[in-house]
Order: C-alpha cells, then sequence, then structure tokens
C-alpha cells in the first residue's frame, strides 16, 4: 500500500550551511571588500571636492546677484576654509551677511586655499579693480584637487 515518507534518513547536522562554508563565504566577501575600499575612497574625495568647487561657483553667483539686486558693493571673504558675504542691507543703513558663513571646507571635508582673502563686485556684477580670483580644493592627502577660476569681470570661468 501507500507508504509515507518522512525524515527518516535525514539528521540535524544535513540541514543549514557548515561552519566551513559560511567561513569561505565571509573570506570572500572581505577580499571583495578589500578591493573595493580604496576605490569607494577615492570616489567618494573626488566626489567632495567636486561638490565644493560646485558651491563655491553658487557662492560667487550669490555675491553678484546680490551687488546687482541691492545696487552696492557685495564682498565675498574667504577665511580659514569659510566663505562669507557681505551686502548692504536693503535699506542701505549699514551691511549685513549675506545667509550666515558658510564653511565649504567642513562640510565637504577639503582644504580650501584662496589666492586673495576677499573679492567685491560691483553694483553692476563685475569685480572691483577687475581682479580675478583662483580658489584650490583639495583632499587632505592632496591626491585630489581642483579649481575655481573667477575672471576679473567677476564670471567663474572654470568648473
Amino acid at each position: 500500500m501507500y507508504k509515507a515518507r518522512g525524515m527518516e534518513g535525514h539528521t540535524m547536522g544535513n540541514r543549514g550551511f557548515s561552519f566551513i562554508e559560511m567561513l569561505v563565504v565571509f573570506i570572500i566577501v572581505g577580499v571583495v571588500v578589500a578591493f573595493g575600499m580604496p576605490r569607494l575612497r577615492e570616489s567618494l574625495e573626488k566626489s567632495n571636492v567636486r561638490s565644493a568647487k560646485a558651491g563655491m561657483a553658487t557662492l560667487v553667483a550669490k555675491a553678484r546677484a546680490a551687488a546687482v539686486s541691492r545696487g552696492c558693493t557685495a564682498t565675498m571673504s574667504l577665511t580659514s576654509g569659510t566663505v562669507a558675504i557681505s551686502v548692504c542691507t536693503v535699506g542701505g543703513g549699514g551691511t549685513q551677511i549675506l545667509g550666515g558663513v558658510d564653511s565649504l571646507a567642513a562640510r565637504y571635508k577639503v582644504i580650501m586655499t584662496a589666492s586673495a582673502p576677499s573679492m567685491q563686485f560691483d553694483p553692476r556684477g563685475l569685480s572691483v579693480n577687475y581682479s580675478g580670483m583662483t580658489v584650490r580644493f583639495s583632499n587632505s592627502s592632496g591626491s585630489v584637487s581642483d579649481s575655481v577660476i573667477i575672471n576679473p569681470l567677476g564670471k567663474v570661468v572654470r568648473q
């Protein structure tokens, strides 16, 4: 007749994975991660430098726009990795820091160096005294670096 099949030939040791199988899988995963980490770190550092450059270009555009819209000189000051834009108040009675002080270096974990401590934009959005500026960004080891060049007219010419 019909005989029910059971688990008579199986023991608890035959279920799942053995310790050796799991160990082999962990070793393979570890080797793959060990080879991938340096590339991942380098791409993250490149991304940080690119983001800092884009942030700097945005701040230059913001300073120029503030000078034009308020009809006065706007000053972009760069000190120890921070950027501050000071411009006249809307009523014209004094100056104010526009949008607070932005710490690009700390936010993107880069080193920021500028060829000049500040840059001014006149009410037309042009650089005062037609002076240009170069702002260089690099990672802590210096292996990844790039720069933003602001021409004498006050425009970002390389990004």
